[in-house]
């Protein structure tokens, strides 16, 4: 995410044998601990095919934006070093405020606790929150501040690990913010 050496480390650090077999099934073992976290019980196989399907794609994004050193390039296009927390990126959240964020506030409490620090650092780069934010870039193409309903959400459900004065102060000077 950050540079050609960034991008070697990852190599390095992820990709220790060459076998192909074993990263399947390692992938394999990492999507049904993930999707795991909801069971659900039919006698029809399509529908939980269908159903399962649907949660694979639900967790694709956002996702990981940063290389094994927990560098990544922020909104501001410098370089930051993530403390504490997991950057991420594609904020599609004109799409998923309603439902896909408060299903991560139930089945991946700790996600949503860096997705929102995610929100927070962009807000300290930028002056604002991300409105549909893709690889550390505001993209604007759609309106509203959605990720204040991320916040205000978990903040409801009791998610911890983040900072709620800043987010507080994120929130209002989104309000506040104006393209003109």
């Amino acid at each position: 995410s950050v540079s050609t050496e960034g991008a070697l480390k990852n190599l390095e650090a992820e990709a220790t044998h060459w076998d192909f077999d074993k990263y399947k099934s390692d992938a394999q073992s990492a999507w049904n601990e993930q999707l795991k976290k909801i069971e659900v019980q039919d006698e029809d196989p399509d529908k939980l095919n269908v159903f399962y399907t649907a949660l694979y794609h639900a967790c694709i994004h956002p996702s990981l934006n940063m290389d094994v050193d927990n560098q990544y390039r922020g909104r501001d296009g410098q370089i930051y070093t993530a403390k504490g927390f997991t950057n991420y990126s594609v904020f599609s959240l004109w799409d998923t405020y309603r439902a896909l964020h408060p299903l991560f506030t139930i089945i991946d409490r700790k996600r949503t606790a860096d997705f929102i620090n995610t929100f927070l650092v962009q807000y300290q780069q930028a002056g604002r929150l991300p409105m549909w934010e893709l690889s550390g870039n505001e993209t604007d193409c759609m309106i509203g501040f959605h990720s204040v309903s991320v916040i205000a959400d978990a903040m409801a459900k009791g998610i911890g690990g983040f900072d709620t004065d800043l987010a507080y102060k994120a929130v209002q000077a989104s309000a506040n913010y104006s393209l003109m």
